[in-house]
């Protein structure tokens, strides 16, 4: 009848193998039921396989059964939270260092996107209004934390190295990061800049950036991220209505190649949508392809985001997102006019722009081939002008060269 009875609360429960009912605990007078969860196929799997696994306790609430407030309390191993498992995870367990499960989780946002407040969550769910709090506060850190990597440079820009050989006027007064980027020139100047130790240094800092976003908001408005600001609520109407206005997307918007090209990363947690990307991505990269069948890849993702909107929501919140952030950094700049001389001598070669833009560079030897010096500097500024959202780093280094020559 035990046997019988667990095999039922695991139906309950949507626990489904590895993963088995070790115990259940009831606490009638507190209405509190425990179960303690083990994974099966942590068992025998060789001679020494457990002796040298650590293995530690944690405990998540999950969803009410009934009237009774249920707590998971499994031992877990490095392959409890190893990558492949937190891909795709089992609802009934939670992320290593949280105090709910992925479905509680799941049932609190799912609520909150209806734009119910925490009381009303509670008395509908019956989950603890400070959980309910804390699921929702840790979303929205989670979200920032996403928007902020996303925006920061890719380790391939030539920021980060500009910044370690002092190459730009980088200002900080947070001592750890002088220090570390002390040691890091150190580093690249003792092995003459070898690409791998100078693409490792670039790599650490990039990481240290990651890690002390909170004490870095001065550095980072230097290298071109500023965190939006929630809106506050002496605004007008008109400012809120703006920031909750839903974003339309065309096939043309240069967003599609910023994500295709791997300037930005969604880090989606879906799988199946991270299979999709990759390969719409090698196909996107190929040196031969042509525009047509770039616009032909960024309607499939379009199509395949649209058919897919209810499975997809985290993904296409940042992609609103960096597109609001593209529409604001465009209102920003400003680009000289068609018969400025930088024009010519972009062209010209005296000016070199680092570009990872195929379309550009391949305009660019379109206008040198062209006998027409004046219809040339018009073709380049003209394709800044309509792809001014996609080129801001290809415009900071016009800005530099501009403020270089006055």
């Amino acid at each position: 009848m035990e046997r019988l009875n667990r095999r039922e609360v695991e139906q309950i429960l949507g626990i489904y193998p590895p993963f088995r009912i070790k115990d259940m605990i009831m606490n009638p007078e507190q209405e509190v039921l425990e179960v303690q969860i083990e994974e099966m196929s942590s068992k025998s799997r060789g001679l020494f396989a457990g002796s040298k696994q650590r293995i530690r306790k944690v405990r998540w609430h999950h969803t009410k059964t009934g009237r009774f407030d249920t707590i998971i309390e499994m031992q877990a191993s490095h392959q409890t939270f190893s990558k492949q498992r937190t891909l795709n995870p089992p609802a009934f367990i939670g992320p290593e260092h949280s105090k709910y499960t992925y479905q509680l989780q799941q049932t609190v946002l799912l609520a909150a996107s209806k734009q119910l407040s925490s009381d009303t969550i509670q008395s509908i769910t019956g989950i603890d209004r400070a959980l309910v709090n804390e699921i929702i506060s840790d979303n929205q850190a989670e979200q920032q934390e996403s928007q902020i990597q996303s925006q920061l440079p890719l380790q391939t820009d030539p920021v980060w190295r500009a910044i370690i050989k002092h190459e730009i006027s980088f200002k900080t007064n947070l001592p750890s990061l002088k220090f570390l980027i002390s040691r890091l020139e150190l580093s690249c100047f003792n092995s003459k800049d070898d690409p791998s130790v100078v693409q490792d240094a670039v790599a650490t800092l990039r990481q240290f950036f990651i890690k002390n976003r909170s004490q870095l908001k001065s550095e980072y408005a230097q290298i071109g991220v500023i965190e939006n600001k929630a809106p506050e609520k002496t605004e007008s109407s008109t400012n809120n209505n703006n920031q909750n206005k839903k974003v339309t997307l065309t096939v043309d918007h240069p967003i599609w190649h910023s994500i295709l090209s791997g300037e930005v990363d969604l880090l989606s947690k879906n799988t199946g949508f991270n299979l999709y990307i990759t390969q719409l991505k090698s196909l996107y990269r190929k040196m031969d392809i042509s525009q047509d069948e770039k616009y032909q890849i960024a309607k499939e993702l379009l199509s395949y985001l649209k058919k897919n909107m209810a499975k997809l929501k985290p993904e296409l919140m940042s992609i609103s997102k960096m597109v609001r952030q593209l529409n604001e950094q465009s209102n920003d700049l400003e680009l000289p006019d068609s018969d400025h001389d930088i024009w010519s001598q972009i062209i010209q070669g005296k000016v070199f722009i680092e570009s990872g833009q195929m379309a550009l560079k391949l305009l660019l030897v379109k206008a040198r081939t062209s006998e027409d010096e004046q219809e040339a500097r018009e073709m380049v500024q003209q394709y800044f002008v309509r792809n001014i959202r996609a080129l801001g780093n290809e415009i900071k280094q016009i800005e530099q060269h501009l403020a270089v020559a006055s």
